[in-house]
């Protein structure tokens, strides 16, 4: 009896990881931009690897500011952290990260696109090689100062 219970339960998560197999909402929806418009996107707006749900949730922010004289990557909490300041150049679809603490030059293919999710982002930058923190992040196309207002801590 146990062991045609356990087949049962195996049977039945079996099923439950083949059906959650497929493409997530966001992947399955996911739009690829082109590389000129994604050039565009990637400048001036934080890309995280998640949205802190608190103020002691770790996460990694890029930020590309060519005004400013290149970009920042952080590595934090929402109140404290580690950065550190890169050059870079855009050509095509390749960030050059020029990381001069480490005298590294860092050629990173990358691609930007429309998704849905998760809340609240509604883009999707993926780093083919990564110079810092994770290879996937997501960003606002509508960024504001009041976003932590419309999406507040728990």
């Amino acid at each position: 009896m146990r062991q045609s219970i356990r087949a049962s339960l195996l049977t039945l998560l079996l099923l439950s990881l083949a059906a959650c197999a497929g493409d997530t909402p966001s992947e399955s929806k996911a739009k690829q931009v082109s590389a000129k418009e994604a050039a565009d996107l990637l400048i001036n707006r934080n890309w995280m690897d998640v949205w802190p749900e608190s103020e002691t949730e770790k996460l990694n922010v890029f930020r590309f500011v060519p005004s400013m004289g290149g970009g920042v990557f952080q590595d934090r909490t929402l109140f404290k952290g580690t950065f550190e300041l890169f050059t870079f150049k855009v050509d095509g679809d390749i960030i050059n990260f020029d990381l001069h603490f480490n005298k590294e030059k860092v050629p990173a293919k990358f691609r930007i696109e429309r998704v849905s999710g998760p809340k609240p982002f509604d883009l999707r930058l993926t780093l083919d090689a990564s110079p810092r923190g994770p290879s996937v992040y997501y960003g606002r196309s509508s960024e504001t100062t009041t976003d932590l207002a419309l999406h507040p801590l728990k």
